[in-house]
């Protein structure tokens, strides 16, 4: 959390823009980099106004595989946003994810000297959170506070500042990875010249843009399906609870297809898009298609049943894992809304059923986000029917997540415990409970 200023507009555009944050984001992914420009005008309004999006694969389950390319991708990517927005970008909103992340729901507890919370108390519980959970050898690369205890009370609040107390404890869900991995993502970004405000884990974000409130308050799973990685996070009373990424996505799918049937992993991915099914129960077993890879005169014979069934095999396996993952954390009775989907790799046909017939709970894909549109900043029709056709890219929701994340209560919250925050001006908060129920929930996993 390095800088302060996302990107600065040409004179054009910040004269027909006031009063707006405009921020930059840089998504990266298994299969493409991802930049998106917004002005974000309020939480419920962030409007789009330009967008990047360049195919690359060397960025392989959080590890930069060839730093040359990726590094010619994001430059592109940067460049396409930029020639759409019409702006320069200094600094960016980094969200990905890694199977490196290390999790851990933890406590600062602080004396307040004043018998008054102030920032510089916020600041240090963060700090000595950090010196009792944070090893040496990782950086905390995202961190979202869940509530404070004041003094003995059995309920927490969300803002404590101004508020009397002797003591305080303040909960925080942190997420870490090595530094030496933050180093290379650092030093990757800053030769494609934009520094970093903030890394953030790519299922959160995905969560800001895909969850309904109803449903985090009543207790959700967030699960992002992507290329190389399968993201999870865990909601309960609003609050962020359990996060986890597994090395493992839709392109181990296309694998399977590829070894099994004898072709390219291209002929693969495009066979399992045009006739991939993963509920095996809508498919007749005596059905077959004819296939013809490209560059190939001849066809190949084809069985819609065995190809649904390599499909099948490798999300079952998927699953398992996430499943895995809430027991181990005692977490499955407390998602009463069950599991939302989202990423790429749950789009495959036939996802929503098999997805229900294998958890036994609600499951459903996200929608389109309302705060979310194109900005018509352009001189023709045709640029900005462009431009509203990527708003409506599912591939561009985490990054429009990114956007949304920035303006939510729950960045600002976490804020006023980041070093920054004695500077800025300490606006009292609204209090919330978040009721006893969580409270022995989080004490149970901590």
């Amino acid at each position: 959390m390095e800088t302060s200023s996302g990107l600065l507009f040409s004179d054009n555009l910040s004269g027909t823009m006031k009063n707006t944050e405009n921020l930059v984001v840089v998504h990266l992914s298994a299969t493409a980099v991802y930049v998106v420009i917004g002005s974000v005008v309020s939480a419920k309004d962030i409007r789009i106004m330009g967008v990047g999006q360049v195919k690359n694969s060397d960025f392989y389950q959080g590890q930069i595989k060839h730093r040359e390319r990726l590094q010619g991708a994001i430059k592109q990517a940067i460049q396409e946003a930029e020639d759409t927005a019409n702006c320069r970008v200094h600094s960016v909103w980094l969200t990905m994810a890694t199977p490196e992340l290390l999790s851990k729901n933890s406590a600062g507890d602080v004396r307040v000297e004043d018998e008054v919370v102030r920032a510089k108390d916020m600041v240090q519980a963060l700090s000595n959170a950090k010196s009792q959970d944070l090893s040496p050898d990782y950086y905390l690369m995202h961190c979202c506070q869940q509530g404070i205890y004041i003094d003995n009370q059995e309920f927490m609040v969300d803002d404590a500042i101004d508020m009397v107390a002797h003591n305080i404890t303040v909960m925080y869900h942190m997420m870490m990875m090595p530094v030496s991995s933050r180093q290379n993502i650092q030093k990757l970004l800053q030769s494609c010249d934009v520094g970093i405000d903030h890394i953030v884990f790519d299922a959160v974000t995905s969560a800001e843009y895909s969850l309904m409130s109803d449903e985090r308050q009543q207790g959700v799973c967030l699960v992002d399906i992507g290329a190389s990685t399968t993201s999870i996070c865990v909601y309960k009373e609003n609050k962020l609870i359990f996060t986890h990424c597994i090395a493992t996505g839709s392109h181990e799918v296309t694998m399977d297809i590829s070894a099994d049937v004898g072709i390219s992993m291209i002929e693969a991915e495009r066979l399992k898009k045009t006739y991939g099914t993963v509920d095996i129960n809508s498919v007749d077993p005596s059905s077959f298609f004819l296939f013809k890879p490209q560059g190939s005169g001849d066809e190949i014979n084809i069985g819609t049943y065995n190809l649904a069934r390599i499909i099948e095999a490798r999300y079952v396996q998927i699953f398992t894992e996430v499943v895995r993952q809430l027991h181990d954390a005692d977490l499955l009775g407390y998602i009463d809304k069950g599991i939302v989907l989202t990423g790429g790799g749950s789009a495959i046909k036939g996802m929503i059923p098999f997805a229900k017939k294998l958890l036994k709970m609600p499951v459903v894909l996200t929608n389109t986000h309302p705060a979310i549109s194109a900005y018509n900043h352009f001189d023709n029709d045709e640029s900005f029917k462009q431009l509203n056709m990527q708003v409506n890219d599912r591939a561009y929701q985490t990054a429009f997540g990114t956007l949304l994340y920035s303006q939510s209560e729950q960045f600002r919250r976490s804020e006023k415990s980041e070093p920054e925050a004695i500077q800025k001006n300490r606006v009292t908060g609204v209090f919330q409970s978040a009721g006893q129920r969580f409270a022995s929930v989080l004490k149970k996993i901590l």
